[in-house]
């Protein structure tokens, strides 16, 4: 029988395998402890302003005071709702002498709510338990037990 030597292919699919076996351990040893332990320790309990505008009286009544509100796209937890307050809706209408005058749209409302969740601030900016995005003026699909609102934040209390 004629032995066989290992030729160049042979020696570079063992460098390759020996890299990525390297590489996982790496990335799970290493990496995602030092993610997960800096999430940890940079939360901070914080309160933001959030309201939902055009809403009938059904919603503003499913909002309470106590529920969690949750991040419709990944389902994280941004908060719990301290308070709701609500208000009637009110927009600037054309009158006929070329100004604008304020009228009431009838049966809608604008919600305000307190919600208190866990905020990390990185350097990118505000995040919800380091995955949701925070940010002043941004509109974000949320969901309650009974409601299902689009919220704006409008402030963020560090």
């Amino acid at each position: 029988m004629a032995k066989r030597r290992p030729n160049v292919v042979d020696i570079l699919i063992l460098l390759t395998l020996v890299a990525v076996v390297v590489l996982a351990i790496v990335k799970v040893g290493v990496v995602n402890r030092v993610e997960s332990s800096g999430v940890d320790e940079a939360a901070i309990k914080t309160t933001y302003t959030a309201f939902v505008d055009k809403v009938r009286m059904a919603t503003v009544e499913a909002l309470h005071e106590g529920d969690l509100i949750f991040d419709e796209k990944t389902g994280i937890c941004i908060g719990e709702i301290k308070t709701v307050a609500y208000e009637p809706l009110f927009h600037n209408l054309p009158d006929g002498a070329g100004g604008m005058v304020q009228a009431q749209y009838p049966d809608y409302y604008r919600v305000t709510m307190t919600i208190e969740g866990s905020v990390i601030e990185k350097e990118d900016g505000y995040f919800v338990d380091g995955v949701v995005e925070l940010k002043v003026n941004s509109e974000t699909n949320a969901f309650t037990k009974y409601a299902k609102p689009v919220i704006k934040v409008t402030n963020i209390e560090m």
